[in-house]
């Protein structure tokens, strides 16, 4: 599903200036490493805007607070923004379109958006911590997902840490901060590729429809068919016909075939499998969220024990998100019934 990349950064870096990322890691989950920045961004907690493909000055910084502070100030701050048509990508693919058809873009309830947002950080535990959230499209994704992780491919997430890996202490515990200045106060960003999570849901819910016709075919021949743990019964030899044995008793073993059909255990734990029957992009879009969202404060699902805690928690936030905000996160959903 997605990738969380962990970035450092100079906090003296002039804003006016052309500004350097040094990132130490990348961790999966589509998901993988790579020590290459993406060219969208600066170090986290800053933003720009690109005109003509050239990135220009600082427009916005974010400040956190030191949860623990006496003089905390709650909310942290979240930068949420659509940047689907603010940059040269979309210039791009408008100029690709031979046929000069309509762009569509899926409108998104940034309003619910942002709550899900909020919500989601006070229940992992880090309500004072900024972050950042950017809607993004295939291009932009690729573009981004190339330079980072060297995958010349779009992906449905990408999150990237504020703290280094190394400092956290488990997943779902952040250590200190390397400065006790606000803006080191960050979860980091997280990338969401609309273009992505439309296809998905197309594909998804054809495949489904595919595996329901499947399904009523083989019903109707089930009879004919093996059932897991079914004894089949061996056909009579020539020679036992011949014989007019061909009555076979439970004495003879070797009358009967026992065959053992293995199935493969479904997990249906965590964002992933749950998405799969959900066809609405834009509901999808927060169940992402939750899942870029758990990587910036160090889960991961590389190996089984990682993957163990990252889907249990996912399941917890989003069954807290589902309390507090309705089953589909405030959105009115638009996708077409099964």
């Amino acid at each position: 599903v997605s990738s969380t990349i962990t970035n450092h950064h100079q906090a003296s870096l002039s804003s006016s200036s052309t500004m350097s990322h040094i990132f130490s890691s990348v961790t999966t989950s589509s998901f993988a490493y790579s020590p290459s920045p993406p060219a969208l961004f600066v170090p986290i907690g800053w933003r720009r805007k690109t005109t003509n493909r050239h990135y220009q000055s600082i427009t916005t910084r974010l400040f956190g607070c030191n949860p623990n502070s006496p003089n905390a100030q709650l909310p942290g701050e979240i930068l949420l923004e659509d940047d689907r048509l603010n940059n040269d990508h979309y210039d791009e693919d408008r100029n690709n379109n031979s046929n000069n058809n309509p762009i569509n873009v899926l409108p998104i309830n940034l309003s619910a958006l942002r709550q899900t947002i909020e919500h989601t950080r006070q229940i992992i535990g880090y309500p004072t911590y900024d972050i950042s959230v950017s809607l993004i499209t295939d291009s932009q994704m690729r573009e981004i997902n190339s330079i980072s992780r060297g995958i010349d491919a779009p992906t449905d997430v990408l999150s990237f840490c504020f703290q280094d890996e190394d400092d956290m202490i488990e997943p779902g515990v952040l250590g200190a901060v390397q400065f006790d200045t606000p803006d080191f106060y960050n979860l980091g960003d997280v990338l969401i590729d609309v273009d992505y999570v439309q296809r998905r849901c197309e594909e998804d819910r054809k495949m489904h429809l595919e595996q329901l016709a499947k399904e009523k075919d083989e019903e109707s021949d089930r009879k004919s068919g093996l059932v897991e743990g079914e004894v089949v019964m061996e056909e009579p030899t020539i020679q036992q016909l011949q014989n007019g044995d061909n009555e076979q008793t439970d004495d003879n073993e070797e009358d009967y075939e026992y065959i053992e059909i293995e199935v493969e255990e479904y997990d249906d734990r965590g964002v992933a499998p749950q998405m799969q029957h959900i066809y609405d992009p834009e509901i999808r879009i927060h169940m992402l969220l939750v899942h870029g969202m758990l990587h910036l404060v160090g889960y991961d699902h590389i190996e089984d024990d990682d993957y163990e805690l990252m889907v249990v928690r996912e399941d917890e936030v989003l069954a807290e998100l589902r309390r507090r905000l309705g089953d589909n996160f405030g959105v009115t959903s638009k996708a077409l019934p099964e």
